[in-house]
């Protein structure tokens, strides 16, 4: 017979597991297939769930872009279209509003290459976390390094921003400061002949010792948890990220962080690393065996592309001599005449500069370069041509910015294959001295090594010298 933590334990994994039955996580992949929510899975029955089912969920199928259709053959169920983010929500049943599944959405070239670009861009573009409730199963699904990285932006911005308030001391002291306990001198330092030893008590300006302690005992945290992922291109950037924090703050006493809204003070810093500090301390921030559920979150994999393309035309720009300007720094305005007026400017993601050349480049996470190799113009749907005439259109703007006698306008797209080289195709338009290319163009959504790298870098370079 079971007893005691044995006993304990057993049932508690026996409860676990039937939430987690009675709670299904559905996944998908980002820009993939639909995913298809039935009555059952959010605690519905009947054919009259839909509707209400699309009010209660409203705010969360918005946040991850997510397209509903209805469908009705064979059964009644929501197909949910992902679009261009990623992340996990919960999803509410129709009748009582509270929790009944969760969705995850996945990328599409999987976590280990995300990861190989979140350490490339170093983790310039983050998660919004939180917001909704927990989502069912959704913790050991996503890896620790995903939501570790804004907790640990948070606390760096933190100690970046720190002011320090005055902290009271107590020390003996040879020389008299603050406020002195007469009475504990006369009683005990005089009996044993330490005439010149004063018991004080004053303030000074210091950090909190117990905001000091909350970060302490979050990096540990952390650092145990990405430790079980330390093989990992961004784990080991994080754990880097947070040994040199501990370092930075040294030797000192780890508390777990306390629901006190007065820690630290009333900064917005502090109270964003304390928000962030307790989702690692109440164990639902995390991946890992600590739990089933974790945060809802929602990340734009179209501004993670982006930042990869700049990372990625930066290299390129050392290797052909030219100058690199991404985003903003390529923003040219546009000045209006009259009342009606449009967009104020044209911001292509990166230009690359050269004496009498200039590279125009434009993220575009979408698979057209790959369904225009596989099925040509005439295979595609009216709706991706129209999609991709508005891109091409964009490109062919973008190269009207500049007056040199070579410009390319390159449309960057994420390579779908296996293929070291990147797939591209060249259009050339010549107008007087001028020649103006439109490239299309794809390039790894991460890289496997340094040699995969430079053959990339290599098979760009010779594109764009052709």
């Amino acid at each position: 017979m079971a007893r005691g933590r044995g006993k304990k334990a057993r049932s508690l994994g026996t409860l676990a597991a039937a939430v987690a039955t009675s709670r299904p996580l559905l996944k998908a992949l980002d820009h993939g297939e639909p995913i298809a929510v039935e009555g059952r899975d959010v605690g519905a029955s009947g054919d009259r769930w839909v509707e209400p089912f699309l009010i209660a969920n409203q705010a969360g199928l918005r946040r991850l872009e997510l397209r509903p259709e209805v469908r009705a053959d064979p059964t009644l169920r929501v197909l949910l279209r992902p679009g261009s983010r990623i992340g996990a929500i919960p999803l509410l049943s129709p009748a009582t509003r509270r929790v009944s599944a969760g969705l995850l959405i996945e990328p599409r070239f999987r976590w280990a290459a995300l990861g190989a670009v979140f350490d490339a861009i170093g983790f310039s573009v983050e998660p919004v976390l939180g917001g909704a409730a927990l989502v069912p199963g959704s913790a050991r699904e996503v890896p620790p390094w995903m939501l570790a990285a804004p907790v640990i932006e948070r606390i760096a911005s933190l100690l970046r921003h720190r002011r320090r308030g005055f902290v009271e001391r107590s020390e003996k002291r040879t020389s008299p400061r603050g406020r002195v306990d007469w009475t504990g001198w006369a009683c005990s330092h005089i009996p044993r002949g330490a005439w010149t030893t004063f018991p004080c008590h004053f303030t000074e300006p210091d950090d909190d010792p117990d905001l000091l302690a909350s970060i302490r005992w979050t990096l540990s945290r952390l650092e145990e948890e990405l430790s079980t992922v330390a093989w990992s291109l961004p784990a080991r950037h994080l754990l880097r990220r947070a040994a040199e924090m501990m370092s930075a703050l040294g030797p000192g006493i780890a508390r777990r962080p306390s629901a006190s809204p007065m820690l630290g003070g009333g900064s917005e810093f502090v109270a964003a690393a304390l928000e962030a500090m307790g989702w690692v301390s109440e164990e639902r921030g995390l991946g890992g065996a600590r739990s089933l559920d974790g945060l809802a979150w929602d990340l734009s994999i179209d501004a993670v592309w982006e930042a990869w393309v700049a990372s990625f035309s930066s290299l390129l720009a050392r290797s052909l001599g030219m100058v690199a300007s991404p985003f903003q720094g390529a923003r040219r305005s546009l000045r209006w005449e009259g009342s009606a007026q449009s967009m104020g400017a044209l911001v292509p993601d990166v230009e690359l500069r050269a004496a009498d050349r200039v590279v125009w480049l434009d993220a575009k996470y979408k698979a057209h370069l790959a369904l225009l190799a596989r099925r040509g113009w005439s295979g595609l749907s009216e709706e991706l041509r129209a999609e991709h005439r508005a891109d091409l259109h964009q490109a062919l703007a973008y190269a009207a910015l500049a007056d040199a006698p070579q410009v390319d306008s390159v449309l960057v797209y994420p390579q779908l294959g296996q293929d070291d080289r990147s797939p591209a195709t060249v259009a050339t338009v010549t107008s007087g001295r001028r020649r103006v290319r439109l490239i299309l163009a794809a390039v790894p959504f991460g890289y496997r090594g340094p040699e995969h790298q430079e053959r990339s870098l290599k098979s760009f370079r010779e594109l764009l010298a052709a």
